[in-house]
């Protein structure tokens, strides 16, 4: 397996304390991807096999599950969120629509059986 590419610098001048960005191989993706779909929590061991199989230190693979998970979890917000807003809407619509025909045939009813009061 290849080692990690590293992408260019933002500037020519590299500061102390920056770190540049991983860019993972293809194969390296594709193996980190499979993992995560087993298991969305990496031990430290399996971390380890990992991290040894890529060629990546540990630290990258940890931040890359790190990362994933949090990816994963706004993806699955995101879809409920426009699963659940549909169905609201047609809950709202539909509990809304019965009472607004109740009310109007009360409405039409409550007119035709009283007559005009005399003053």
């Amino acid at each position: 397996m290849g080692s990690v590419l590293w992408s260019p610098a933002l500037s020519s001048r590299p500061r102390p304390g920056i770190l540049r960005r991983a860019v993972f191989s293809e194969e390296q993706r594709r193996e980190l991807e499979r993992t995560f779909c087993k298991q969305k929590y990496i031990s430290k061991t399996d971390r380890n096999r990992l991290a040894t199989d890529l060629c990546l230190k540990e630290t990258q693979v940890k931040i890359w599950f790190q990362n994933r998970r949090m990816k994963w979890r706004n993806s699955r917000e995101k879809e409920s969120t426009y699963t659940r807003l549909p169905m609201e809407r047609l809950m709202l619509w539909s509990e809304s629509e019965p009472a607004d025909k109740t009310h109007t045939s009360a409405q039409t009813k409550h007119t035709h059986t009283h007559s005009p009061h005399k003053l």
